[in-house]
């Protein structure tokens, strides 16, 4: 039996859900960071349970054909692409293999899985990026002499922040922004020094700058900016001024401020200092209008692939359609050409705005939000009865696309007492989906489709459109 700290020989067989390759060792299950299936590795044996060892690469022996150079010099310390070493086609082979093995071992559930929708930019795909100031960075060199830094955490070290010059999957003028950003809180800059701005501290809960995020319209090439302070002072408008200078491609800049001690970036209300304070961004043939804290899929070419697999699963026209957790209302207004009424279920007060503002910026009238918390709706003897309090119409077919966590237990237990013909369930999680779709099943549902469509390459993460009848 190994032991920690041991350096092993393995065979890399093939690669875990969130990313870790897997080897085995007389039947012992080990956990390879930096492995690719194909590879054979020394690797050094870090933790060991009972039923499985992690351990991590410290030298490759024989590489896999799958293996390809990573891009970005930060792989393998910043946690968001973890599977850059991995060539792009065993990406997308793997994330279908995830949702087969999801909805075998969870769900029971032997069914047809399509090969997974790739992608057509493996790069530079993402519509928004968002970064951390810290005055505390995670040193990749000891010799490292960054004493500021604007990026990423680096995985489990919520304290530092690793200092990105370059993100792959943000556009050339997403990188400028970031890098124009990282020149002005220099502590040799003579912005920085003449106009007093500073960098907020969590553990003493004071200085100014906090996040910034960066959004990008692929339609229309519009840029906002969103910066996120613990309060409003004098030198953001003179930073609003030089960025418009500096940056005149920047069509937005915006404040928000958080008060609160939470490391997250977010708000209610935000400070428009140029522009309109939002940027349009298409899918398909609508538009939406996205404010600085409104959510929206992450990588537009692809959210289009994945409202056109979700239109196919809908499978024609229906009468009415109930979207669950409905957010903005993208998906909600894609489908509305196709239904008599549509009817989308979101808790967010700025979410069911902005999904009413989008759905009259395209001259939508069939579609209705409803303020409400679906776990509550679900809840009680009679949750049908629920909805028809509500004067709402019994649904032929809905939709959900929950979080990652998945469907609340109220709501994947009782959704059948709705008696909509058909489900169609997005999902960003395959274990959350199989779930639920376990216990969907147990109530008289058959699942007939399984399509994912791979919205993060470079990632482990894969979203998949299950669809399911009634009867």
């Amino acid at each position: 039996m190994i032991s920690k700290d041991e350096v092993v020989e393995l065979n890399i067989d093939s690669i875990g859900f969130e990313g870790k390759a897997i080897a085995r060792l007389d039947g012992y299950v080990i956990f390879v960071a930096g492995g690719v299936p194909g590879d054979v590795v020394k690797a050094k044996v870090i933790k060991r349970k009972r039923d499985y060892a992690e351990a991590k690469v410290i030298d490759i022996l024989t590489p896999s054909s799958h293996r390809v150079e990573p891009v970005c010099r930060y792989f393998g310390v910043c946690g968001g692409c973890r599977w850059q070493h991995l060539d792009y086609n065993e990406q997308v082979s793997s994330k279908r293999r995830h949702v087969i093995d999801a909805l075998e071992r969870t769900a029971g559930l032997k069914l047809e899985v399509k090969e997974t929708v790739g992608a057509d930019n493996i790069y530079e795909y993402r519509n928004k990026l968002e970064f951390t100031f810290s005055e505390n960075p995670f040193r990749i060199l000891e010799n490292d002499p960054v004493k500021v830094a604007l990026g990423f955490h680096s995985p489990g070290r919520y304290d530092k922040t690793i200092d990105i010059a370059h993100c792959h999957l943000g556009d050339e003028k997403t990188n400028r922004i970031l890098n124009w950003f990282r020149d002005k809180i220099a502590p040799e800059s003579a912005f920085r020094t003449e106009s007093g701005m500073t960098i907020y501290n969590p553990q003493t809960h004071s200085g100014s700058l906090r996040f910034l995020t960066v959004r990008k319209s692929s339609s229309s090439d519009e840029y906002m900016v969103n910066l996120f302070v613990l309060n409003e002072d004098a030198v953001i408008e003179r930073l609003a001024t030089t960025m418009k200078q500096d940056l005149p491609f920047v069509s937005t800049f915006t404040t928000i401020v958080n008060s609160t001690r939470a490391q997250v970036a977010s708000g209610t209300v935000w400070r428009v200092h140029f522009g309109n304070g939002y940027i349009t961004e298409k899918i398909g043939k609508y538009s939406f209008k996205i404010s600085p804290l409104s959510f929206f899929q992450t990588n537009t070419l692809q959210a289009e692939k994945l409202y056109e697999t979700a239109l196919a699963a809908v499978g024609g026209r229906q009468k009415v359609i109930y979207d669950f957790y409905s957010g903005t209302g993208s998906i909600s207004i894609y489908l509305s050409e196709f239904a008599d009424q549509v009817y989308g279920f979101e808790l967010a007060d700025s979410s069911v705005k902005d999904a009413e503002e989008n759905a009259n910026l395209n001259g939508v009238k069939n579609v209705r939000f409803v303020k409400t918390d679906l776990a509550e709706l679900f809840k009680g003897r009679d949750p049908a009865g629920n909805f028809r309090n509500l004067n709402l119409p019994k649904p032929d077919l809905i939709v959900v696309d929950p979080p990652r966590n998945g469907l609340h237990p109220k709501i994947s237990a009782n959704i059948h007492l709705l008696q909509a013909d058909k489900i169609v369930y997005v999902s960003c999680n395959p274990m959350t989906q199989a779930r639920d779709v376990k216990e969907i099943v147990s109530h008289g549902y058959t699942p007939v489709s399984s399509q994912p469509v791979d919205m993060f390459p470079q990632t482990y993460h894969i979203e998949n459109v299950l669809t399911l009848v009634r009867g």
